[in-house]
């Protein structure tokens, strides 16, 4: 199979696939994340956009809680067959742009996992042995308590714009746990945005079983503002801020070419309230049609009505992207119409999305940043004695930042 032992994780490699989601069987809109030897599932699905049947495959890679390969052998982590052919597939039925949709759900009787900690499924092209797809997911174990408040920043300072992150764990002791310090790893993350993380948080104060961590700014995130969205569950009606809809010959391909309505950056010293997905998007059909493979593919048009910012790039950005600053999603500033432009291929869905700014692959926020924001916060612990060789994930916790509003 496709050689997985490289010193770190990266989706560098250009990927044909499309509408790739990993979610809960459970709800698609928890984080990918199990419960180790649980019951719960995860299915991952993407399209390829042709009618040319090819054969796929999937493995997984255990990581450590930087995203670095783990240095641990697959037998190690994994229970069952390391690698497993793509059997699920259905072709696309009445739309404009064929394709075929695969998915695959895991675990299975064919697969299991011995070890919890971060995974990375990988998908790659069984005949021309490449990857196409990578998703990062956790399993996990509830071995500790962890209880976390969100709050307004404490500082002056930062009251008006950062939310504050003060949590504590219990029942560390399980794990006969003698340096805190370093055998434990904390990270903090925002809206399951890899790109927004705090890592290497110390306990501010350690009891008989108890650690806290209570500090004033250190563990604090920008509150951001709530996403945009756009309803394109129909392509026969106008849905939430799409301005027409039309068909188009592009490059050869007929394809239903959407506008959306233009958007503008108004900074506004008072936070204003909009119910969001926190950048994700649901992929869905309105006209009581299977979404699989009767969900037809646009052409998406943004436009971004704002002075051109001269030292940095402007990006479409949220799970649409993959949280990630991709070449197909920078947008192209007219000197004519003075606004901001740019397309993406997407799939018949509810979508969430921002733009930010990008200058030498630093990720700066440019919609305004508010504490009031709704976000979700995930806190991740891991366990790493000096004698073990990978990172266990022993516990974790969510909440979210809606009392503030």
């Amino acid at each position: 199979c496709y050689d997985l032992y490289e010193k770190k994780y990266s989706d560098s490699f250009v990927s044909y696939a499309q509408s790739v989601k990993l979610e809960n069987t459970t709800n698609e809109l928890l984080d990918p994340i199990i419960k180790l030897y649980s019951s719960e599932q995860l299915k991952l699905s993407f399209d390829i956009l042709n009618s040319n049947n090819a054969t796929y495959a999937y493995t997984f890679i255990h990581c450590n809680s930087e995203w670095e390969y783990s240095n641990i052998m697959q037998s190690e982590y994994l229970e069952g067959f390391f690698d497993h052919h793509i059997h699920n597939y259905n072709y696309s039925f009445n739309t404009l742009i064929p394709y075929i949709h695969f998915e695959c759900v895991f675990p299975n009787e064919d697969i299991n996992f011995k070890k919890s900690g971060n995974y990375v499924i990988l998908i790659y092209d069984v005949e021309k042995n490449i990857p196409i797809i990578t998703k990062r997911f956790m399993v996990y174990e509830e071995i500790i308590n962890i209880s976390m408040t969100v709050k307004k920043a404490t500082l002056a300072r930062d009251m008006y714009n950062k939310q504050e992150i003060d949590f504590f764990i219990t029942d560390f002791k399980k794990l006969n746990i003698n340096d805190p310090h370093n055998e434990l790893k904390i990270l903090i993350q925002k809206n399951d945005d890899w790109n927004d993380i705090i890592s290497n948080c110390r306990p501010s104060f350690i009891d008989n079983n108890k650690l806290e961590y209570d500090y004033q700014g250190d563990i604090s995130f920008l509150g951001g503002n709530e996403y945009r969205d756009f309803d394109l569950k129909s392509l026969r009606y106008y849905g939430k801020n799409i301005r027409n809809i039309d068909k188009k010959n592009i490059q050869g391909v007929n394809m239903y070419n959407v506008n959306l309505i233009k958007d503008k950056i108004e900074y506004s010293e008072e936070y204003i309230f909009k119910y969001d997905l926190n950048g994700k998007y649901v992929l869905s059909v309105s006209e009581n049609r299977d979404k699989d493979i009767e969900g037809d593919y646009a052409l998406v048009n943004f436009n971004l009505d704002i002075d051109k910012i001269h030292d940095k790039d402007i990006y479409i950005y949220g799970e649409l992207t993959n949280w990630d600053v991709l070449n197909n999603a920078k947008m192209t500033y007219n000197e004519k119409t003075k606004n901001y432009y740019g397309s993406l291929l997407l799939k018949q869905g509810y979508y969430n999305y921002q733009y930010i700014a990008v200058d030498r692959n630093n990720l700066f926020r440019i919609e305004g940043e508010y504490h009031e924001t709704r976000n979700e916060y995930s806190i991740y612990t891991y366990y790493t004695p000096p004698w073990r060789d990978y990172d266990r994930l022993i516990g974790l916790a969510k909440s979210t930042s809606n009392n503030l509003n």
